[in-house]
């Protein structure tokens, strides 16, 4: 019986002597850095039309829950039409790589999917490499960066690989405006 009352004494010293430490105060040292603060200025709601067509892409950008994802879904309008879903899915940090993941549902539900990663640049353009493999696994290469122009206003580029390089996937998608209107 004498080493357990003996342990419960000295646990309780040790906690007796805890108790007068002095505490640690708060310091940024201490905070984790948000990995996703280049791409903050893409939340919201962002509107494109489509050159020489009556088309218009909305772009969708939110926050997950505490700030741990962004989600990130495209919806095509055209005028009199309801609005239709493009593709959807989240982009998510990776620590490794120091860029975002991300994996989409294309056109739902057709089976085809987009992954690959989102990456911010020193200039402050973010760059989303695209792999699309569609529902029977034939595999495309994309290419989209969003640059800002203002508090309400980014420039798009929406780019395919070709034996020829990066072409744009529709015409005017070398860079389409952006407004941003929530």
């Amino acid at each position: 019986m004498a080493k357990p009352t003996l342990l419960f004494a000295t646990a309780c010293a040790l906690l007796a002597a805890a108790a007068g430490a002095h505490p640690v105060e708060a310091s940024n040292y201490l905070e984790t850095a948000s990995p996703y603060v280049p791409y903050e200025f893409l939340i919201g709601n962002w509107y494109s039309p489509l050159p020489g067509s009556n088309l218009t892409i909305r772009q969708q950008f939110k926050w997950g829950p505490a700030k741990s994802y962004i989600s990130y879904a495209t919806y095509m309008a055209e005028p009199g039409k309801p609005e239709h879903l493009h593709f959807e899915g989240i982009m998510v940090w990776n620590g490794k790589s120091k860029a975002l993941d991300f994996l989409f549902a294309v056109e739902p539900p057709s089976g085809v999917e987009e992954k690959g990663t989102v990456k911010a640049e020193a200039d402050g353009t973010i760059i989303r490499d695209v792999e699309m493999t569609d529902a029977k696994g034939a595999v495309s290469h994309f290419r989209q960066t969003f640059r800002s122009t203002g508090a309400n206003s980014a420039v798009t580029s929406l780019l395919r690989q070709t034996d020829k390089g990066w072409t744009a996937t529709m015409p005017g998608s070398e860079e389409l405006n952006m407004t941003r209107r929530d």
